[in-house]
């Protein structure tokens, strides 16, 4: 009975690692192209699997999307919660640099995240996990302030400055950041 179970276990792990390698290829593939050129195609193609591989583990383009936006919510929450532990003495500098990195070091990836969240407002599937991804940027919030709402006017800002560095229309400026905490106090 174990030799049964551990190859169960095997193609369930192996079942999981595909999926992930689809989601990074979907990930990839917004990056490159945006969310127009995303389809169980072209992520088997990024992926290098057959389409049957993407239809398998994903029946409809609005699940592979809502899990690739679910992942990536996942994973920038680990990474944002890895940065919020180091606020220091100067949390709005680190904040500021924290946009910075979602600006610079990772914009492609950023980019891609707010396309699939953009997305949301014409694919209701898509609404859950574009919320779900705005919680990594709460938490952060919740930690220069207790008041709920400030902590979600804080978001917002932060969503605004981080969607209009993106499309170029106003540089980031650290200053920024600055001044939007000491309007919260």
């Amino acid at each position: 009975m174990q030799v049964g179970r551990g190859i169960v276990d095997g193609r369930r792990a192996r079942g999981a690692l595909r999926r992930t390698e689809l989601l990074k290829a979907t990930l990839s593939v917004l990056e490159r192209d945006g969310a127009a050129a995303v389809s169980h195609r072209a992520v088997a193609a990024e992926a290098g699997v057959s389409l049957a591989s993407t239809t398998y583990h994903f029946a409809t383009l609005d699940d592979l999307l809502v899990e690739a936006l679910t992942w990536a919510a996942d994973d920038l929450t680990a990474e944002l919660h890895e940065r919020v532990t180091e606020l220091g003495a100067r949390p709005a500098d680190e904040l500021a640099r924290l946009v910075e990195h979602l600006l610079v070091y990772r914009r492609g990836r950023t980019l891609a995240e707010y396309e699939l969240y953009l997305l949301a407002a014409r694919r209701p599937a898509l609404r859950e996990a574009a919320a779900a991804w705005l919680q990594p940027l709460t938490e952060i919030a919740r930690t220069f302030t207790t008041n709920p709402q400030k902590a979600s006017l804080l978001v917002a800002a932060l969503d605004g400055l981080l969607l209009q560095s993106l499309i170029g229309a106003r540089p980031f400026d650290q200053a920024d950041v600055a001044a939007l905490l000491s309007h919260l106090r």
